[in-house]
């Protein structure tokens, strides 16, 4: 099936801001009632600018919540599970267990995560412990998870499954493309999954739905940080 690429993950954020409005009135009716309801998480890096896009069309707040996988040690290209933001671990069980590794080195991969979390924190001028923030951001509210695209949908679970830790009143996974048998994959750990472009293909690629598609440096991710009106840290640059 053919469609309409993105012009930009800017544009890709707004184009989804819409689709949810258009597609779910309830969600529609909350915003207008109440945003200070809502919350929304961009995954750095490539979800950025999509939330940027997505917060500037529904005048929502959002904070960063890192993802970053664990990488199998003689294959550093490829990972056997993920460490989020506030040191939640999901470990791909049934690809750790073709592995062979030593339990010494599943646990040095996993706090070597943990360390480049904690660096990329530093870089965006983020206290290490954001536990009480992230509850203060979570409880009780419906909560956005923004990212630029699925693949697999690992990296977006180890997402849900932190937030899940904060007891939200919903969560929502908004991404602009994605492939079918991921979106079947995380709906049941989610409220719903909004989604502009499922495709279903057997050989899925992110930047299939973008006309000029790169990977997002980390000046250009400061930059848009420190020049949001939307993102919650905008004061610390």
């Amino acid at each position: 099936m053919s469609f309409q690429k993105y012009k930009s993950r800017n544009q890709a954020g707004i184009i989804l801001a819409e689709y949810i409005v258009s597609k779910n009135t309830q969600i529609s009716d909350l915003l207008l009632e109440d945003k200070n309801n809502f919350y929304c998480f961009a995954i750095p890096n490539g979800g950025i600018p999509v939330t940027e896009g997505f917060c500037s069309r529904l005048s929502l707040n959002y904070d960063i919540l890192i993802v970053r996988k664990i990488k199998i040690p003689y294959n550093t290209e490829a990972g056997f599970g993920a460490v989020t933001t506030d040191g939640t671990v999901l470990i791909n069980q049934p690809l750790l267990s073709q592995l062979n590794l030593l339990d010494k080195s599943v646990k040095d991969s996993i706090e070597i995560t943990k360390k480049e979390i904690n660096d990329r924190l530093r870089l965006y001028n983020k206290e290490t412990n954001l536990e009480k923030t992230y509850k203060q951001q979570i409880e009780r509210k419906q909560v956005f998870l923004l990212d630029d695209g699925l693949a697999s949908g690992f990296t977006m679970l180890a997402a849900i499954r932190m937030i899940k830790k904060y007891n939200p009143k919903r969560i929502f996974v908004a991404v602009p493309t994605a492939p079918f048998r991921t979106t079947e994959k995380l709906k049941e750990e989610v409220d719903e999954i909004f989604c502009p472009i499922i495709r279903r293909v057997m050989y899925f690629a992110v930047a299939d739905a973008y006309k000029h598609w790169y990977d997002v440096p980390e000046p250009e991710v400061i930059n848009l940080l420190e020049s949001s009106t939307f993102y919650i840290d905008r004061n610390k640059f």
